[in-house]
């Protein structure tokens, strides 16, 4: 999936991923108000699927475009 030089490359690929996951958590969870029939829980969850996809289709759109 992912292409690595060495060690430290993955370990940045790896953490920006990460962190970009974290950060659209936060934003999602933060701008969707949770109602009275939806738990924060539910509202995190459903924030984290997001910011999973995203990221995902984020690094896939840039693998792409280095090649």
């Amino acid at each position: 999936m992912m292409k690595f030089h060495n060690v430290q490359d993955q370990i940045s690929k790896i953490a920006g991923f990460c962190g970009m996951v974290i950060s659209i958590t936060v934003a999602f969870y933060l701008i969707f108000p949770a109602g009275q029939a939806q738990s924060k829980f539910a509202m995190l969850l459903v924030s984290f699927g997001i910011a999973v996809a995203l990221s995902v289709l984020t690094f896939k759109a840039l693998l792409k475009s280095q090649q």
